[in-house]
């Protein structure tokens, strides 16, 4: 799947914004590793294909996917932070569709059972400064983001698959707020991007408890968010991903 190429004016911008940040941040007076690893239940809503049909009747429905990262923060000026992040994000469910749909260049008549495999995984390389680094914590920057999955129809005889392999920028931001002395923290973390009539959007909102001992181990629940509204000419996107999560951190 090719996406229409995204405004250049955002990566002037993300340019432009890094380069200020670097010259204001606040960067971490040690250096940290940052890691987790937890469980995404999400619920699918919207629609695929051209023409396309809502995926209740592809039979999407709730699904785990799991998710893994590590942050590095450090001392030095004008060098930003990195998060690396993989999300794991599959389905494959059966269904009989009410509407012709279409993937690529095969129709899929109404009536159809039709069987859909979606990989939606992707890698995040996300820089970013600190602005605010204490009981307070904002970070901007940009992620780079790699789609590596695909998108499969059949039914009977007939099937037809689409490669997913772009990568994009996104505007990264991360805001948390620590309640000192107690070990929990509270915030929200989140990419966007909006270019050509395509909008990619994910975010988390969470609440954190570090235990007290030498590696910081600790738990994180909260609520994540993904959209995927793509307009592409071999098939047509319009995907909602939403539920909650649980992960396991630690920091040293």
């Amino acid at each position: 799947m090719k996406l229409r190429k995204y405004s250049p004016i955002f990566s002037l911008s993300a340019s432009a914004l890094l380069l200020a940040m670097s010259s204001n941040s606040q960067a971490d007076t040690v250096f940290g590793v940052y890691a987790g690893a937890g469980v995404w239940q999400a619920d699918y809503s919207g629609e695929l294909g051209n023409p396309s049909v809502n995926v209740n009747e592809l039979g999407l429905k709730d699904n785990n996917n799991n998710f893994y990262y590590i942050a590095l923060e450090h001392p030095v000026p004008f060098f930003p932070n990195i998060k690396l992040q993989q999300n794991d994000i599959t389905s494959r469910q059966t269904g009989t569709i009410n509407n012709s749909f279409s993937v690529g260049n095969i129709n899929f008549p109404a009536g159809s059972k039709v069987t859909t495999d979606i990989d939606l995984s992707y890698t995040d390389a996300a820089l970013y400064y600190e602005l605010l680094d204490n009981w307070l914590n904002l970070d901007l920057g940009v992620t780079l983001r790699k789609y590596s999955g695909h998108l499969q129809a059949e039914s009977l005889q007939i099937t037809d698959k689409m490669d997913i392999d772009i990568t994009v920028p996104l505007a990264y931001a991360r805001f948390q707020f620590d309640l000192p002395l107690t070990g929990f923290s509270a915030g929200f973390e989140g990419n966007y991007i909006s270019y050509d009539g395509n909008d990619l959007a994910d975010y988390n909102a969470k609440i954190s408890y570090l235990f007290d001992s030498a590696l910081d181990l600790g738990i994180e629940v909260g609520y994540r968010a993904l959209t995927a509204n793509i307009d592409d000419d071999g098939v047509n996107t319009n995907l909602d991903l939403k539920g909650p999560y649980a992960a396991a951190i630690f920091h040293f």
